[in-house]
């Protein structure tokens, strides 16, 4: 599974905090399964994709905005319905005054093609999410999280 990589080393680069703790946080799975329709080889992983966030100080938009722009990049269908964008949820445990320790949790699917390669022998290959494309009036993902000036803070 590829995008439990991907959602950290996004996190890494456009997060301060992360970069400055990066064993503060953890990105792990939970509930996943394998789903096939039997009439092809290939098959796609289903499965909750977790970020644990330890003793945090600070504005929950420093997880929020970079989870976002992974998800327009890697899972835009969470966020263009808005009975599957629910699914994204997250939850703050108050440590004291000062930090809490945050859970992010969404539902991601990872679609797998599997071929035999020159030698006979099969591999997989994970394909990338079809991209949408909705114009707004305000602006649409894209604009945003695609955008050269959409960067971190240094």
């Amino acid at each position: 599974m590829l995008k439990i990589d991907s959602l950290r080393e996004t996190l890494t680069q456009k997060s301060q905090w992360c970069r400055a703790n990066p064993e503060k946080f953890s990105v792990y799975v939970e509930d996943a399964n394998v789903e096939t329709t039997g009439e092809t080889p290939s098959f796609m992983y289903r499965y909750t994709m977790v970020l644990f966030v330890m003793n945090f100080a600070g504005d929950i938009d420093e997880f929020t905005l970079p989870i976002l722009g992974w998800l327009w990049h890697n899972q835009p269908d969470l966020l263009l319905n808005p009975d599957k964008n629910k699914s994204i949820e997250f939850t703050a445990v108050i440590n004291d005054d000062d930090t809490a320790d945050l859970i992010f949790s969404m539902p991601i699917r990872e679609r797998v093609k599997v071929a035999l390669d020159e030698s006979g022998v099969p591999k997989a290959t994970h394909l990338p999410e079809p991209k949408p494309r909705i114009p707004s009036a305000d602006g649409d993902w894209s604009s945003v999280f695609e955008d050269v000036t959409w960067k971190d803070p240094v």
